[in-house]
């Protein structure tokens, strides 16, 4: 090649990698935040508290580099994972899902969809036949098996974890009654 042919390439080459860049994103994502009680969400006056604004922007960071946009947030505020029946934003996450043009849907931990195993696995269900991906900010899952073990392992860990406060906590009740107090 020509000197003046080189550069014409390289210059194309420059021209089409920064119309990439400026492009918007060709990837589409939901995002799925939750706290567990109105304590957590109301904090120092602020009606999200700390960990849902800092849910959201992991959420929108893992989507960029995913180069998705996070195109609707369902945010859950005060609602427990160990059950989905009384979560609304939940429920209107995966309806939303059933138009079929969302690639990604992004938690920041495998726990804040579900703290039972059976509520995971129908979630991912529907996230799946909804054609999208689950994707987590702090835990590295995906659809390969070793990324399918793993989010096995971190379900598991959620229903643990949630078996095992509820036994501590009902522990603690049992002897404070013994002692005389009152339950609550």
């Amino acid at each position: 090649m020509t000197g003046r042919t080189t550069r014409g390439v390289l210059a194309s080459a420059i021209a089409s990698a920064s119309s990439a860049m400026t492009e918007e994103p060709s990837k589409r994502a939901l995002s799925y935040l939750r706290v567990s009680s109105s304590a957590q969400a109301d904090k120092d006056y602020d009606s999200e508290g700390y960990s849902l604004p800092a849910q959201r922007a992991a959420c929108a960071r893992k989507a960029a580099a995913l180069g998705a946009e996070v195109i609707e947030v369902f945010v859950e505020r005060g609602e427990s994972g160990t059950s989905t029946r009384r979560r609304t934003a939940l429920t209107a996450m995966l309806a939303r899902l059933g138009e079929g043009d969302i690639d990604y849907v992004i938690v920041h931990k495998v726990d804040r969809l579900a703290r039972k195993r059976a509520d995971d696995s129908a979630i991912l269900e529907a996230i799946r036949n909804a054609g999208a991906t689950l994707v987590s900010v702090s835990e590295n899952i995906d659809e390969t098996p070793s990324g399918m073990l793993l989010h096995g392992i971190m379900a598991s860990i959620a229903e643990f974890y949630s078996m095992n406060l509820a036994a501590e906590v009902m522990k603690g009740t049992s002897e404070k009654a013994r002692r005389g107090g009152t339950p609550n």
